[in-house]
């Protein structure tokens, strides 16, 4: 029942065993394996040498090893010789999976690298505004209005970035649990949506519901769901291009419902699919940053979702 992978040899290198999980991760039968030549048994470079190096010099060893099983698995590879009366009897290697630590260790170099990014192209823009004000610009009454505007965006914009982010952080540490309770949806889509109206006027972009009666009450958190109808709202506001429509629309589903936002905007590529739920992905950095986005929202309405089962 061992979740590591185990195999060991004699002391010429005959395998002697190799359990279950081993079996399963290098697609290796143990009968035919048994009594066998552990290079020509194993067929992984990385194993096989570990366990060379043992035997020769009768020395415990370590390696992190990679297996594609289909996808990429990470191991530390333990190896240490077998002794009976002192003598070489064999070897014996003990892989310890730690594929979801290296993960979790480049989701987090992922993330440094990624808000470093995000948030150095505000920082310049506002350091170099204000020293174009600094320097004789607050005497040009025509354009330092507009200097001063662009410094506020830009600085609200941040504090968008920075809110999102504890939003995040709270949601995936547990701080925000929801509170489930029955949810009429119908009032709570037609708030929401209500919100939006005029970001949508502005953009000349068609805001509609479609609330068929009788709808069943939900099972969720209140203010949780109308985060996540927002955030998916105000993206379709956003991507979406003048004389376009977005419309929210719900309908009963067994003992729940389905809240559906679905819009005419400019879509997204279906290689990017997978990935748009993603902090920080962007299907193209440039537009949706010169819309305000912060690459978080999706990311949010993920976690919030799941959050709620």
């Amino acid at each position: 029942q061992m979740t590591e992978g185990v195999v060991a040899v004699d002391a010429a290198g005959r395998v002697i065993l190799v359990n279950a999980a081993l079996s399963k991760l290098l697609g290796v039968d143990p009968e035919q394996a048994r009594g066998r030549s552990y290079r020509e048994s194993l067929r992984h470079h990385g194993l096989v040498e570990l366990l060379g190096a043992v035997l020769e010099r009768k020395e415990a060893a370590s390696k992190e090893l990679r297996l594609f099983a289909p996808d990429e698995l990470v191991f530390d590879a333990y190896a240490a010789s077998l002794l009976d009366d002192d003598k070489l009897a064999g070897a014996l290697v003990v892989l310890h999976d730690i594929t979801r630590l290296r993960r979790l260790e480049q989701v987090r170099r992922d993330f440094v690298a990624n808000v470093s990014h995000e948030l150095r192209t505000p920082l310049a823009s506002i350091r170099g505004f204000a020293e174009t004000l600094r320097e004789g610009a607050l005497e040009d009454k025509e354009n330092r209005l507009g200097f001063i505007r662009t410094i506020e965006e830009q600085a609200i914009g941040l504090q968008k970035m920075v809110d999102d982010l504890l939003d995040l952080s709270a949601i995936e540490s547990g701080h925000r649990t929801p509170r489930l309770a029955s949810i009429d949806i119908s009032p709570l889509v037609r708030e929401t949506v209500r919100h939006f109206g005029p970001a949508a006027s502005e953009r000349g972009v068609s805001l509609k519901t479609s609330l068929p009666d009788g709808l069943p009450p939900a099972l969720g958190d209140r203010d949780q769901s109308r985060q996540v109808i927002a955030n998916l709202v105000d993206n379709a506001v956003k991507y979406t291009e003048r004389g376009g429509t977005v419309e929210v629309s719900v309908r009963a589903a067994g003992e729940g419902v389905v809240i559906t936002v679905r819009d005419t905007g400019v879509g997204i590529p279906e290689a990017d699919l997978p990935r748009v739920f993603e902090r920080f992905y962007r299907v193209e950095k440039a537009r949706t940053r010169e819309s305000g986005g912060t690459g978080l929202g999706l990311a949010i309405v993920k976690h919030l979702v799941e959050a709620q089962g």
